[in-house]
């Protein structure tokens, strides 16, 4: 609904107008306002190649590898600095101007990154750059709300895909393969991917194939490395730190001034009955299975005790039929003694076992 609003497409081209207003290599539309509503967008027409039309573009004498920087570059940016990007970025939404000025159209499909879930990328992504998947783990779990993860196999299944490009340079890792076998974890995980990094994803890998079109030797990784260096100098400087640790403090004391009204509203609830307590036991199985096993062994250790003494009375009789001149009841008396024998190794062996594990 909201791509079908052409006001709301006029207006976000005018955020991207702005955020480019200082780059002379990206060029975006400027809106005639006065001829423009929610079922009309007027737009500035501008004579440009196609972005799908690769002889033109070579006629025109163009260089493709620097349209595949240049147009890399402003989706990086549109990510990693603006958090308002382009989700689309496939040659039918590229135009191509004299210069290798690229001319950028078809807002409809935009998507937005808050300051926190760009932080999160740029941990991803530099964790992928180092190979860390310790990193990669504690930002995927950030994504994962409150659905419960087995986290030490979700991260044995990360680090088995960080070492199947262990042996590969970084330059000739596609990007769009590796997002595919994380999105693949997470699935297997049942993680919900949130909507703004699908959109993400999808437009990361769109770009990638757009610049493989104009340079075989393209490499997303390779472009990423300056964008990652340059976030990871900002969060360092004073002014980042400062700003961070204001914005802690204003947390903490946000906590602290709502713990009265939380008591009183949970007060509240017990008055009325309705509190409720949930208790989560995660090895209940295992707890259940443990209690099946004391009590086998408890049975069998009832049978052992009575048996030994069974056999001990009935040894004492002398009297009664026998069995190759040997007394019946002795007969008995010993084979009680030999099943409380075994029965009593059994109970040893599987408390030893036990512990063991």
């Amino acid at each position: 609904q909201r791509e079908m609003d052409l006001a709301v497409e006029a207006r976000s081209i005018e955020r991207f107008a702005r955020n480019f207003a200082d780059d002379v290599d990206v060029l975006v539309p400027a809106i005639y306002w006065q001829w423009s509503s929610p079922v009309m967008n007027v737009q500035e027409y501008i004579e440009a190649i196609p972005g799908n039309d690769m002889a033109a573009i070579r006629a025109a004498g163009l260089d493709t590898q620097v349209l595949a920087r240049r147009g890399t570059d402003a989706v990086l940016k549109m990510i990693l600095v603006d958090g308002l990007f382009h989700a689309d970025p496939h040659p039918g939404n590229v135009f191509y101007l004299p210069g290798n000025r690229i001319v950028i159209i078809d807002f409809g499909m935009v998507g937005r990154l808050s300051q926190s879930r760009r932080a999160e990328i740029i941990d991803l992504f530099s964790g992928i750059a180092r190979r860390d998947a310790e990193a990669i783990t504690e930002v995927v779990l950030e994504w994962t709300g409150d659905a419960g993860v087995d986290e030490h196999r979700l991260s044995d299944d990360l680090e088995e895909l960080l070492f199947d490009f262990s042996e590969a340079p970084l330059k000739d890792v596609r990007m769009a393969v590796l997002l595919r076998q994380v999105t693949a974890i997470m699935r297997e995980h049942s993680i919900v991917l949130p909507a703004d990094l699908t959109l993400m994803f999808k437009a990361l890998i769109t770009l990638e194939g757009l610049g493989r079109q104009y340079d075989p030797d393209f490499r997303l990784v390779e472009h990423l490395g300056p964008f990652l260096e340059r976030a990871l100098t900002d969060r360092r400087r004073p002014g980042a730190l400062v700003r961070r640790g204001r914005d802690s403090v204003e947390q903490m004391t946000g906590l602290l001034a709502g713990i009265p009204r939380d008591l009183a509203r949970l007060m509240r609830d017990a008055r009325r009955g309705r509190m409720r307590v949930d208790l989560d036991l995660k090895r209940l199985d295992h707890f259940g299975q443990q209690l099946d096993d004391t009590i086998d062994r408890i049975t069998v250790g009832i049978m052992t005790a009575s048996l030994v003494i069974g056999s001990s009375i009935v040894m004492t009789v002398q009297s009664g039929p026998t069995f190759m001149g040997v007394p019946l009841l002795t007969v008995l008396g010993l084979l009680g003694y030999l099943v409380a024998f075994f029965n009593s190794v059994w109970i040893i062996v599987n408390i030893w076992r036990s512990r063991r594990g």
